[in-house]
């Protein structure tokens, strides 16, 4: 348990839908934790799911924001925390942006701790709806950019990624050649992270390197706004972001005289905000720590997002243009707290749901079929490379590709791999001796990891750590185990009656450890002793060899597929 007394850190999480605050002691473990949805909390607003949808357009009511910070400083302070934090980060959902009109600029810094922080901005942001991540609407723009930059390869190399609608570049181009009247009143420019970290200061606080990383104008390997790319939306663009860009451990100033005098905090540090990725990555470096090697991070969610660190820019040689460039997909971002390295992030949008509708359409059961039976069905021994099965139920990212699609192996088949494995298209694998879609599906997430690992890596990961709701499934995870070849590590705590598996908000933890690391005293070094309720990771299951030797074989004909189901653009 944490000192009755003893100083504490807050980390705060910015999501979509929600925001939350993570409070950790000295040694990094859990004191308390305060959310609020945003929808419920502050239904004025009119959102669903914390934003405003409008066909393509994805966008958030920046003072619901300011709302929401001002509340929960309120909350902490009223169970009696707020004199006893010192420090304090976070994250928040990335992309998105946040246009200051130069009286708000002034007024930030000028705050009365006798108003509400809403009252004192009303008038601060020329554009009162930003542009979020979810924006899809910027397909101009982004091939504007591309053409700038000389090109999708070139954009990639400077950037780290081809253009992306929902990424921030594009979306600074559109409100300037859509909305004149409010391009000509913005004076600075946020993404919605350094937005976070100025009102805590109360002054435009600068960009982390994590979430500029995902603005498509940013130079990763320069550690600098790209000013050719920014020029060519705007000559004054660098100027209204800030040029300096900062790590995402970084002190960015010292806590708003506003939130001292109104809630009675102390005047303590606050260090960069960055994106919600970047943040949950730190947060689980700073747990590998005790391992002494770097790890993937796998989120198997809603959608599934694969993290992993690179020592070296996979961009950046020019041998890279006939191996890492041929293979664009996915992002590189500046590793948020280690300069020089980097992070690799793949997005596939086909996870939990893509698994559920497997249970619940495949299964003998059909809608009635539980995860027992999906797990029973799925086995333990690998059904590649006899059959392989994607299921992308909506329009996928990695690769481009839509549709179900399944796949035998027979002497026979009209599809024939590099290898000369010859595989036929079939609707169904009942009658194949295949196996399963439970298998199929399993596998062919794991597998596309692997493929897009080695296209940004020469090598595997030493380990991989496991989050999310679907974490918690032995059969997956032991598979991504055996294609992987690696072991695979849970989060959790160790209580009096033993480890007890459990992930924090790792976004916000990864923030509160962010604020922690910054009272370290001069010369102090490695991590915070191990205890009971301090967060750790545990090895839940180790590969197969035997196992890992059959996906290896396997993986040339699954890339094969993956690539000739991509071409194909079949609907679901």
């Amino acid at each position: 348990m944490a000192s009755a007394d003893g100083p504490l850190f807050l980390g705060l999480d910015l999501s979509t839908q929600q925001l939350k605050g993570v409070v950790v002691d000295g040694r990094r473990c859990v004191v308390d934790e305060v959310s609020m949805a945003l929808d419920e909390r502050f239904p004025a607003y009119g959102t669903a799911s914390g934003r405003h949808v409008r066909g393509d357009v994805a966008t958030a009511p920046v003072l619901m924001w300011v709302e929401a910070i001002d509340a929960l400083m309120a909350e902490l302070a009223a169970r009696g925390l707020a004199g006893r934090i010192h420090g304090i980060s976070g994250a928040v959902q990335q992309h998105g942006s946040v246009y200051w009109r130069a009286c708000g600029v002034e007024e930030v810094g000028r705050l009365d701790p006798g108003q509400p922080l809403k009252a004192q901005l009303l008038d601060a942001f020329a554009v009162a709806d930003s542009p979020t991540w979810e924006d899809s609407s910027t397909g101009p723009q982004c091939r504007e950019l591309e053409q700038a930059a000389g090109g999708a390869a070139v954009l990639a190399r400077v950037s780290g990624s081809v253009a992306f609608e929902r990424f921030t570049g594009a979306q600074i181009a559109k409100v300037k050649q859509t909305r004149p009247a409010a391009w000509k009143d913005t004076a600075r420019i946020s993404l919605v992270s350094s937005f976070a970290a100025s009102l805590l200061v109360g002054d435009v606080a600068p960009v982390d390197c994590g979430d500029a990383s995902g603005t498509n104008i940013y130079d990763v390997q320069r550690q600098a706004w790209s000013q050719g790319l920014c020029d060519a939306i705007d000559p004054r663009l660098v100027d209204m972001l800030g040029a300096r860009v900062v790590p995402a451990d970084a002190v960015v100033g010292t806590l708003s005289p506003y939130f001292v005098r109104r809630y009675g905090f102390a005047p303590c540090l606050v260090t960069a905000f960055t994106g919600d990725n970047p943040s949950a990555f730190a947060g689980f470096e700073s747990l590998f720590a005790a391992t002494g090697h770097p790890a993937a991070i796998v989120s198997l969610g809603t959608s599934d997002t694969l993290l992993f660190p690179l020592d070296t820019y996979p961009y950046a040689t020019d041998a890279a243009l006939s191996s890492a460039m041929h293979y664009r997909d996915g992002h590189v971002l500046q590793h948020p707290t280690a300069p020089g390295r980097f992070i690799a992030m793949m997005c596939y949008k086909n996870g939990s749901l893509a698994r559920e509708w497997v249970r619940g359409h495949c299964l003998p059961a059909g809608p009635a079929a539980t995860w027992a039976d999906f797990d029973k069905a799925a086995g333990a021994e690998p059904m590649a490379p006899a059959a392989f099965g994607f299921y992308y139920l909506s329009t996928e990212i990695l690769p481009r590709a839509s549709g179900v699609h399944r796949f035998v192996r027979c002497t026979d088949g009209p599809v024939v791999c590099p290898g000369g494995g010859r595989y036929r298209s079939v609707d169904s694998f009942d009658g194949t001796g295949a196996g399963s879609d439970a298998r199929a599906i399993i596998e062919s997430q794991a597998l596309s990891m692997r493929l897009d690992f080695a296209r940004k890596s020469p090598a595997m990961p030493a380990s991989v750590a496991v989050t999310g709701g679907a974490a918690s499934n032995p059969v997956l995870v032991q598979t991504l185990a055996d294609v992987l070849g690696v072991s695979v590590y849970a989060a959790g705590v160790q209580s009096p009656g033993g480890f007890v598996r459990k992930t924090p908000a790792m976004p916000a933890y990864g923030g509160a450890v962010r604020a922690q690391q910054q009272q370290r005293p001069a010369g102090a070094g490695g991590e915070p002793e191990l205890g009971s309720g301090r967060y750790e990771l545990r090895r839940i299951c180790s590969p197969c060899e035997r196992r890992h030797a059959v996906y290896t074989r396997a993986l040339a004909d699954f890339e094969f597929l993956r690539s000739h189901v991509s071409a194909q653009q079949s609907g679901p």
